[in-house]
Formats: structure tokens, C-alpha cells, sequence
């Protein structure tokens, strides 16, 4: 693979050459004035070029890492480009030219190597699908960014302007990143997407460690790790259906057991689950008591193809949730008697978070301040895992309370 194209500017004020073709890696150079910025990239296309970068970074004991994948028609991500970062410059990953991954497994389990990586949900499930390993040791930039103060979900192009003053293009953003070759476009974009990680890592490290927030940050990405793992099960995603609130107890254990089906099936024909069937048809299935075979195309949004395909699935799935009894989790709440309550501690939540220059969403978000408050209110006061830890000292107390002021 090689191709020729002009030298194109880089963001700091050097250029991007032509890239040079050897016999394992495919050469770019980055000549820049700001010595922040690698001064290399190169693009592996082979086992023997990546087994060889990947003994390099157990040397540095620190890389960032980024992904590019495309998810449209599948229910896995169909990975396409990994870019690492590290002293020596950036390299870009081809996983569609790579057979043994084994040296970048090996790599990602090695806890003397820090992984600093953006926004690192989708990152880790594109590497997890190509190596079947959990990654370690994870420094996840957007995280520790709302920790130093910069605002919650910040993009990693605002805080590489934020911090390091760095303006970066996103002409790329939605490019077709299966399609070979690559572009000098598309690579000059993956390579600026990882190449500031590392910068970004020492300052927001300095900082958080200046504002005693450090172990807050760890705590936090162990509970955020904990629970990708319980939302990579098929039953999960029944608390994201939204208005499943509505529904009788009996009716919402129908919907859970739907989730769960419509979740096991899409995962086996690696198809997006709302192309198999959308949130709004799994209500409308759960909510029809007296559904039978004649009545299913009486289901708006149940195509005819469906009903022949699953039709005797899906009765025999609802048949069989009917006959077991709702758990705590389907008995419905009515939480309009506590809106007050809740807009009571929305309130507080702000006035912590600007006392501590955090964002509010980072304390709680609406849907956590709910599970709170039924927990409290209906489990016997017991707290969930989410407020203890940093933020019982923080914020828990202080809602607590806010309750028995409310109810004075």
C-alpha cells in the first residue's frame, strides 16, 4: 500500500509530508514547531510491525490510544483503525491487515503500561472485540477533565483547546473508515485524534493531584468500570426503555423478558437492535394482555416479516413472563409525588457542584437523584453504590438531609 500526496499543514505550524513506504510500516512525518506534538506517525499493516511496536511501549509505560469503527448496521462495532500514542510518536493500527493480535492483548493487560484514552466506552469495547481482554489501567481524559473543572463531557477537541491550546479540524468525523485505502485525510485526522493524549494526561494529572481529587478520579472510573459490566447484559436494557414507567408490574416483567430476548437475538445476528424491533413495538407487545397469533399484526410497527420470522417467539416469550411473578424492579413508583423532592435536590446538586467547581452532571443526574430517592424512600433507607464512596461526604450527606428539611 502506498500513495503519494503534498505536504499539508499541521495544527501547531509544522506539515504533514508525504508518507514513505517500507517493508513493514508505512512512514508520515509530522514536522512541527510545538514540541508537544509527536513527531512521527506510521501505519501498521503486519504482525511483524505491530509485535514490534508493541514491545516498545512496556518500555515507556505510558500510550494513548483512540479508535476509529464503524456501527450502522451491526450490533458490534466493526473496528477499522487503532491509533497509539507514546514518546516516540504515533502509530496507526490497520486491524483489517493484522491476523495475530496477541502482542497488542498482551500489551492492554500489562498494568506497568497507563492507557489514556478519551471518552473510553466505545474505545474499550472495539479493543475487547479484537483481543477478548478486559484493557487496564485506563486514564480516561474526558473523566478527568470534569474532575479538574473543565465541564462534564467535554469532546476531545475542546479540551485540546482548553488546556493546550490546540485547535484541531473534525473534517473526518463521519468518514468510511472500512474503506481501503485509507486517505492522507483520513490518517492525518487519526493520527491528531490520539497524538495529544499524552499532554493532556500530565496536566490534568498535576492538576486533579493540586485539587485533592485524584482518588475521587479513581473511584469513580472503578464504579463507571463496574457498571459497563452490567451493561453488557442482555436484560440491561429494560431500565433504558423509555415509558415503561406507565406500565402495570405484570406488564413490565413481559417488557424485561422482551429486552432480554430482543438483546440475546441481535447480539447472535449481529444486527442493531432497533433493527430488529424498536423500543415503542416491545411496549405495545408488553402492554396487549390478550395477544395471540391472530393479533399480532394488530401491532403497529411489527412488520409482516417479523410476525413470520418471530411471531411464535415472541408469544412464547410473553407466555412464559406471564407466568412468573414481577420482581421489586417492575412494581411501578409514582415518582410525581416526589417531584418536589427531586427539584429540591437538582438545587442542592447545583449549589454543590458550583462550590466545588464540578459539574453538576458529574455529582447526579436526574435519573440517579431517582434512584436515590427510591431507594431512601422504599428499600429501607439503603444507599446505592453511586453515593457512597467520594461523593457520600460530598453530596450524599447533604441531600439527606435535604429530605428531612423538605419534610419538616
Amino acid at each position: 500500500m502506498s500513495w503519494t500526496t503534498p505536504a499539508l499543514p499541521l495544527v501547531g505550524g509544522g506539515v504533514l509530508s508525504t508518507p514513505l513506504s517500507t517493508s513493514n510500516v508505512i512512514l508520515g512525518l509530522m514536522v512541527s514547531i510545538d514540541s508537544r506534538s509527536p513527531d512521527l506517525w506510521s501505519l501498521i499493516t503486519n504482525d511483524v510491525a505491530l509485535s514490534a511496536t508493541c514491545e516498545r511501549w512496556s518500555v515507556g509505560g505510558i500510550i494513548g490510544i483512540d479508535t476509529e469503527f464503524v456501527r450502522e448496521r451491526t450490533y458490534y462495532p466493526c473496528p477499522a483503525l487503532i491509533q497509539v500514542a507514546d514518546d516516540h510518536g504515533v502509530v496507526i493500527i490497520d486491524p483489517l491487515g493484522i491476523s495475530d493480535f496477541g502482542p497488542l492483548k498482551d500489551a492492554l493487560l500489562d498494568p506497568s503500561i497507563l492507557k489514556l484514552i478519551h471518552a473510553c466506552d466505545e474505545d474499550l469495547e472495539v479493543l475487547e472485540l479484537l483481543t477478548g481482554v478486559t484493557v487496564c489501567n485506563v486514564f480516561d481524559t474526558q473523566l478527568a477533565g470534569a474532575f479538574a473543572g473543565y465541564g462534564f463531557s467535554l469532546g476531545y477537541q475542546n479540551l485540546a483547546e482548553v488546556l493546550l491550546d490546540v485547535v484541531l479540524d473534525k473534517d473526518e468525523t463521519r468518514s468510511n473508515w472500512l474503506k481501503r485505502p485509507l486517505s492522507h485525510s483520513q490518517l492525518r485526522y487519526a493520527a491528531l485524534d490520539v497524538m495529544y493524549l499524552l499532554p493532556m494526561h500530565k496536566r490534568l494529572s498535576r492538576e486533579m493531584a493540586t485539587l485533592g481529587r485524584s482518588g475521587w478520579f479513581k473511584e469513580e472510573f472503578e464504579h463507571r468500570r463496574r457498571a459497563r459490566a452490567v451493561d453488557k447484559l442482555p436484560e440491561a436494557t429494560y431500565s433504558r426503555i423509555r415509558g415503561r414507567e406507565a406500565l402495570r408490574s405484570t406488564d413490565r416483567a413481559v417488557l424485561r423478558a422482551l429486552c432480554q430476548w430482543r438483546e440475546t437475538e441481535a447480539m447472535a445476528r449481529d444486527i442493531p437492535r432497533r433493527h430488529l424491533l424498536r423500543d415503542e413495538v416491545l411496549l405495545k407487545l408488553a402492554s396487549d394482555p390478550v395477544l395471540n397469533a391472530s393479533t399480532l399484526s394488530d401491532i403497529d410497527g411489527l412488520s409482516e416479516r417479523t410476525r413470520t420470522r418471530y411471531g411464535q417467539a415472541l408469544l412464547t416469550c410473553i407466555g412464559s413472563a406471564r407466568t412468573e411473578t414481577p420482581t421489586y424492579t417492575d412494581n411501578p413508583i409514582n415518582l410525581r409525588a416526589y417531584a418536589s423532592q427531586i427539584k429540591h435536590w437538582k438545587g442542592i446538586t447545583r449549589n454543590v457542584a458550583d462550590a466545588h467547581n464540578l459539574p453538576p452532571e458529574l455529582l447526579a443526574n436526574r435519573r440517579a437523584l431517582e434512584e436515590l430517592l427510591i431507594s431512601v424512600m422504599k428499600h429501607q433507607g439503603s444507599i446505592p453504590t453511586m453515593f457512597q464512596g467520594w461523593r457520600f461526604e460530598i453530596i450524599t450527606e447533604t441531600l439527606l438531609n435535604g429530605i428531612q428539611t423538605s419534610n419538616e
